[in-house]
């Protein structure tokens, strides 16, 4: 029996395999009407390819692409092709297309919008719709993608486009900066205060675990030597609460580190982010390892009586806090992590196995 969840999502991706295969029995049956049928079809009268790449509608697209590549070269009243929207409007897996046609994206790049004569950089410049925008958790995160979209556009134009000014007499790099200036400041206003709530946190284990390995459970004998040392136990107490306070440093000079930054665009990118990750895994990773300082320090109290199952209870119900922890700002390090270095590797791919 299959559990709903499943079963939703199974009959999801039914449908829309139903959908796509009915795109393509009907767009089978426009090739056959000839070309310029076709591209009556699409350009009038609501623009059908150009709304599908605003939506992000990618199997759509390459299924037209597929079996009719000039559909690269079609644009809409403001002479912008699907890959400068799909820039406009943020879709990676449609901006992929330009890879995947190969020699196209040299001439692609070189697009000059009548209007206000911007280059494809300057549409990469732009700040997103809103709906896009929010696709990223938190005002940092969203800089960062920017900045990546911005810089992998880069890549692909002629270097003399970078500094090219449009009919305002602004170069690319001044759109973004002007573009995005509210949104730099809402990034250094959300990583601030994210910093400084887990920086306190991070305090609290730091001196709680650093109190602890001076007050050893079992009390120490006449020479100072753990009474309780021969015991494995100890042993795991000892070296948690160790690891405990060494992470909690960690995420403290991390955060603190952050705190102090510059906030200059660049640091979005990779700096950041970066500091961000490394304190937030330091300080689930103290949490982790204060929890089972605590726990072992009741196995130790516990352990030559015959109240054994209190230390059980005591490990069992330290378990909690650690899950609330993740359950809050577990999601947050994952986030970070995939637009740290997921984005990287996986946002800007070849797609080939969509279109052939």
């Amino acid at each position: 029996m299959l559990v709903p969840g499943f079963k939703s999502r199974l009959k999801r991706n039914s449908k829309q395999t139903s959908a796509l295969e009915l795109v393509r029995c009907l767009w089978e049956y426009v090739l056959i009407k000839g070309d310029n049928f076709a591209l009556d079809l699409i350009n009038q009268p609501s623009e059908l390819l150009f709304d599908a790449t605003k939506l992000g509608n990618f199997e759509f697209l390459a299924e037209l692409i597929n079996s009719y590549p000039d559909l690269v070269w079609a644009t809409d009243c403001q002479s912008r092709s699907i890959i400068h929207i799909a820039i406009l409007y943020r879709h990676a897996n449609i901006f992929n297309l330009i890879h995947d046609i190969g020699p196209i994206k040299d001439i692609l790049a070189t697009y000059n919008e009548d209007a206000e004569e911007n280059n494809i950089l300057h549409l990469a410049a732009k700040l997103p719709p809103p709906e896009r925008l929010n696709t990223v958790s938190g005002a940092a995160l969203q800089m960062q993608q920017e900045l990546l979209w911005f810089e992998e556009v880069k890549k692909i134009v002629q270097p003399h486009y970078i500094k090219e000014k449009n009919k305002k007499g602004k170069i690319p790099e001044e759109i973004f900066s002007k573009s995005h200036k509210l949104l730099l400041k809402d990034g250094e206003e959300w990583l601030k205060h994210t910093a400084h709530s887990c920086m306190i946190v991070s305090t609290l284990i730091a001196t709680v675990v650093f109190a602890a390995a001076f007050t050893l459970p079992g009390g120490t004998n006449n020479s100072g030597i753990p009474v309780d040392l021969q015991y494995t136990s100890f042993l795991i107490f000892i070296l948690s609460d160790g690891l405990a306070l060494f992470s909690s440093v960690v995420a403290i000079l991390m955060f603190l580190s952050i705190l102090t930054s510059r906030y200059a665009e660049n640091d979005f990118l990779k700096s950041l982010p970066l500091k961000l990750m490394i304190g937030l895994a330091a300080l689930f990773f103290s949490i982790i390892t204060m929890m089972i300082a605590f726990s072992f320090t009741f196995v130790i109290a516990y352990n030559n009586s015959g109240l054994k199952w209190v230390p059980f209870l005591i490990s069992i119900s330290a378990i909690f806090p650690i899950l609330v922890f993740a359950f809050l700002q577990f999601p947050l390090l994952l986030d970070t992590f995939s637009s740290t270095y997921w984005s990287r590797t996986d946002l800007f791919q070849p797609n080939r196995h969509m279109l052939y």
